[in-house]
């Protein structure tokens, strides 16, 4: 028991010594965790005793940290019912503090608030983070909730409130100078505000003025700044030109532009005085050329002139055109037609004694070596495949120049061109008499062998009849 009692005892000593271990590497841990500056998020009205609807009041942000900003702090966006907010623009102001003997440095931002409705205002909570140093943590703080209270309009509403300065200018400006009929007088009038929105300057009217014609302008809105992006204020230019329509003496009315002073809270107005203006009659001007000749050859220079006979030749190819696409089909099947007439018709040719004829003579001329075109025209031309039956019933002399030709021309070891001239003469007697021969014979008449009015062709069958006995 002794030996377990002892285990027991060295695994308490190892457990305790865990946790002291442990609490020892909390520490800084801790540590750290407390170091870590926290961002000091103040939250600041400054608004007038009254304030009512229109006024501008300022909403200041200071963000301060007991070391230094690494990069700028992150702003939260503010939307509150009833209230125009203008975020802050550009840098902020350096600022710097000292709370329990700790210094504080940091920076300063601006929301212009604008209410548009009489009522408590409520400025939530606005929660902002930064990176601080040294090591660049993030910190983060959160200002408190703020109030104030607006007041409605009094007599007068729909003045503009300024809390500071306003200014109220105006200027004209007369094309041409002096002033004629169809001339124009430009009539501005500049609102210049401090501490106010310059969407919440009030529109001037400016009058209609008879014997003029009236155009009112769109009007320049324009913040103001210090340059650097702080809010100043706000303008506001309206404009409206005047086209004279008559001669004569004019005045154009003055205006007054009444607001109320944010800080006192009276009543302020600026006078702006009328002016006089004298319109002269336009001068009679003869323009340079005459209008109504002009209007009357406008663009006579482009105008295209197609005679009628090209529209008659228009008409016909289109009609020809359509007609063609119309029988588009009967024409290539006579095209087709007429290709296998033409092919037979060249077949024929070729096939025909005149076309063997020619090929004949013309290798006669040339002194070819060989009988090819010869013997195809004789085959055409006399029906037989060889010369000796073809020249047969033609009589004896032909037979001899046959025999002779043949013989000077495959018997002989050497033979000459002259059988070849030979050839080409009885060539041309034997188309003679086999072309006669051919000559269409009445259906009653005798064949050749039996006709005695043929004595050749009796005699030379007689010799063909003996020369088989």
């Amino acid at each position: 028991m002794s030996g377990v009692q002892r285990g027991l005892s060295l695994m308490m000593q190892g457990a305790l010594a865990l946790l002291g271990l442990v609490g020892l590497l909390g520490l800084p841990g801790v540590a750290i965790s407390q170091d870590t500056p926290a961002l000091r998020v103040t939250a600041i009205v400054q608004a007038p005793a009254e304030v009512r609807v229109g006024a501008t009041v300022r909403l200041e942000l200071e963000v301060l940290t007991s070391t230094w900003f690494t990069q700028p702090p992150v702003l939260p966006p503010l939307d509150i019912p009833g209230v125009l907010v203008t975020p802050p623009q550009g840098e902020g102001e350096l600022v710097r503090d000292s709370v329990d003997g700790v210094s504080y440095s940091g920076v300063r931002y601006t929301y212009v608030l604008s209410p548009t409705a009489a009522g408590v205002v409520h400025v939530p909570a606005l929660p902002v983070t930064a990176k601080v140093g040294p090591g660049g943590p993030v910190a983060s703080g959160t200002s408190k909730p703020v109030s104030f209270s607006v007041l409605p309009q009094t007599a007068g509403a729909g003045q503009a409130v300024a809390a500071g300065k306003m200014t109220v200018t105006q200027a004209f400006s007369i094309a041409p100078d002096p002033l004629i009929v169809g001339g124009r007088i430009t009539r501005s009038i500049t609102q210049r505000a401090e501490g106010v929105q310059a969407m919440l300057l009030p529109a001037i009217a400016l009058p209609d003025l008879p014997g003029f014609k009236r155009y009112p302008r769109e009007p320049e809105v324009t913040p103001l700044d210090d340059g650097r992006g702080g809010f100043i204020g706000g303008q506001r230019i309206d404009r409206a030109d005047y086209v004279a329509q008559t001669a004569g003496t004019f005045q154009l009315p003055p205006l007054t532009v009444r607001w109320r002073d944010g800080a006192t809270g009276e009543p302020a107005k600026s006078e702006l005085p009328g002016r006089e203006f004298t319109v002269a009659p336009a001068p009679a001007v003869t323009p340079p050329f005459s209008l109504s000749e002009d209007l009357a050859q406008l663009r006579h220079g482009l105008r295209w002139v197609i005679p009628t006979a090209w529209l008659a030749w228009g008409a016909g190819l289109l009609a020809v055109i359509v007609a063609l696409w119309l029988t588009w089909p009967g024409w290539q099947r006579l095209a087709a037609a007429l290709r296998v007439r033409a092919k037979q018709a060249a077949a024929a040719r070729r096939a025909s004694e005149a076309w063997h004829w020619r090929a004949w003579r013309h290798d006669a001329r040339r002194q070819t070596a060989t009988l090819g075109a010869f013997y195809r025209w004789l085959r055409v031309a006399s029906g037989a495949r060889d010369l000796r039956a073809a020249v047969a019933p033609l009589g004896q002399d032909s037979r001899q120049t046959a025999a002779a030709v043949l013989r000077d021309a495959y018997g002989t070891p050497g033979p000459t061109a002259a059988w070849r001239g030979m050839l080409w003469r009885a060539s041309a007697q034997w188309r003679q008499r086999w072309r006669r021969g051919r000559a269409t014979a009445p259906a009653h008449a005798l064949a050749d062998e039996l006709n005695p009015f043929h004595p050749e062709q009796t005699a030379t069958a007689q010799h063909a009849q003996g020369s088989q006995r």
